[in-house]
């Protein structure tokens, strides 16, 4: 069924033309923003809305998401022009991320390689060369970033489970499940490749690589499937009922269907968006940070945890969050104060208080950016 109305709008930024469409989808009951980059789809966001929710009201919400969708994407862009020539490799590495998770992916890969060539002697942007490399379906250098992270950092658990999801590709199941095992073993409470677990167990009894993988099916699905909703409850719901009930029917192939869908669902959290976007906010604009988006992020970051409650960056972000609002409310405690002497210049004890205050918001400012870093 087609939508209900459309919003559209072109932007052209440096050359580069994007659409944005923005529609109200009837038979799934949201509002879909979504960039397309020479007539291709990159990147949508959703808004659930009720299906009763009046039309007047409906268009109305998605103004807001299609505007707010707009606004964010023209920062990263914004960010992207005003870092091209940083030396700093940790904008570049931030920006990364940020391209990634918009599935700008050979963006991404760009910047990352700007932060490792700028110093960056870390995994993470080979993390980010990988997964993007992944993404666009070139395993081979996927694989060679993700060997390379694994040189310098051997213990960092995101980098077996992609390595694992490069095996799992190939049918490599054998290897994919050591990956994911490993993974599990450097993190016992990290998610994903529990699930990613039983997608291996499953492809192998499929391709039937190897006989003594397949022993005790059942147990290895049950068993994982509840570690993996228990660690990860953004994949629990309807969606892992029926991959439940294919695999009791023995539909081993529909269930490994079920379960990729999920795996690909199971990665939008908001979390790591936020974290980017405050990161940039603080960066960039400093003391024009908007209370409004901290609000905003609270929120999201507050339902994110109810749903999750042993989400650990979720609870980070929180901290990180708390803390930039503390740092808002401190600039609105001299704002207060420099107001009492605008109006009485001798006041000494304002005089004081400010003295006070600037010292301290400064001091939240640098832990603030500290902690983003």
């Amino acid at each position: 069924m087609r939508s209900s109305f459309e919003l559209r709008e072109e932007i052209d930024h440096g050359g580069t033309r994007f659409f944005l469409q923005t529609s109200y989808v009837k038979n799934k009951e949201r509002i879909e923003s979504s960039f397309f980059k020479n007539g291709i789809l990159f990147d949508t966001k959703t808004k659930s809305v009720e299906g009763k929710t009046p039309l007047e009201i409906l268009k109305s919400l998605s103004r807001d998401v299609h505007n707010e969708n707009k606004k964010r994407f023209l920062f990263i862009l914004e960010i992207q022009d005003r870092i091209k020539d940083a030396v700093n490799p940790k904008p570049h590495l931030r920006l990364a991320q940020a391209l990634f998770k918009r599935n700008l992916f050979s963006e991404a890969i760009r910047e990352a390689q700007l932060a490792i060539t700028n110093g960056d002697g870390s995994s993470i942007p080979l993390i980010v060369i990988g997964e993007s490399y992944y993404r666009l379906g070139e395993y081979k250098k996927a694989f060679q970033a993700l060997e390379e992270g694994i040189k310098l950092d051997p213990e960092y658990p995101d980098l077996h489970n992609l390595i694992g999801l490069i095996y799992l590709v190939e049918k490599k199941c054998g290897k994919a499940i050591e990956s994911f095992n490993r993974a599990i073993t450097l993190n016992l409470y990290y998610g994903e490749p529990y699930l990613n677990l039983v997608r291996a167990y499953l492809l192998n009894t499929i391709v039937k690589e190897d006989y003594e993988l397949s022993k005790d099916l059942e147990e290895k699905f049950r068993s994982n499937v509840e570690k993996a909703s228990q660690l990860y409850p953004f994949i629990q719901g309807d969606d892992l009922e029926e991959a439940r009930r294919r695999f009791s029917e023995k539909d081993y192939k529909g269930t490994m269907e079920q379960l990729d869908l999920i795996s690909a669902a199971s990665k939008i959290d908001g979390v790591e968006d936020i974290f980017l976007d405050l990161y940039f906010s603080v960066l960039y604009k400093g003391d024009s940070m908007e209370e409004d988006d901290i609000e905003r992020f609270l929120e999201s970051v507050k339902q994110i945890i109810d749903q999750n409650p042993t989400y650990a960056d979720g609870y980070n972000s929180l901290g990180v969050l708390y803390t930039a609002k503390c740092k808002i409310l401190m600039d609105r405690a001299s704002e207060s104060f420099q107001k009492a002497l605008e109006i009485n210049s001798r006041y000494q004890k304002a005089k004081k208080n400010l003295r006070l205050a600037e010292n301290d918001r400064q001091g939240i400012f640098i832990l603030l950016k500290a902690l983003l870093d």
